[in-house]
């Protein structure tokens, strides 16, 4: 079975000069945590996520951070990212391409699903957007969408 077997067509995408508030928009109006950032020709250019827009709202360095979960002055309840209020400076002058990951993994979607898995697992990730030889975005596949293409081929569900 091919990558372009099971992923999802229908990818969600971002260009590297939109802004943080456009970015968050697209995370709430579709549920999404990371997003293919893509360029005029389809090529992808990297991926960002809600953990990069994180390292701009609330920059603590890691150690830090444990530090502080550790007293009594680290409020336990966790903030959602996304509905935190963004000073408008801060959304209006952050892009895309100031936070985006470049060193993006890719797969070609001719590839096999379990080519997918294999890479996966190597670089610790559960999604990867698959491309054309040419390095075009034509979709995205999840580690999610192997389990049930496996599941389906074995017909433990249809």
């Amino acid at each position: 079975m091919f990558v372009k077997d099971v992923m999802s067509i229908d990818v969600i995408t971002i260009r590297k000069n939109e802004n943080l508030i456009q970015l968050i928009a697209k995370f709430r109006k579709y549920n999404f945590h990371t997003l293919p950032v893509i360029d005029n020709e389809k090529k992808v250019l990297g991926v960002v996520s809600s953990e990069d827009i994180m390292k701009v709202c609330l920059p603590h360095n890691p150690v830090l951070d444990k530090l502080l979960k550790s007293t009594h002055l680290y409020n336990t309840e966790e903030e959602d990212i996304l509905e935190m209020d963004l000073p408008e400076e801060l959304g209006t002058t952050v892009t895309v391409s100031d936070i985006m990951n470049v060193n993006v993994v890719t797969i070609e979607d001719s590839e096999t699903i379990a080519d997918a898995r294999k890479l996966m697992k190597l670089h610790n990730i559960q999604r990867v957007p698959a491309v054309t030889r040419g390095r075009e975005l034509v979709g995205f596949i999840t580690l999610f969408d192997i389990i049930i293409a496996l599941f389906k081929e074995r017909n433990i569900i249809e």
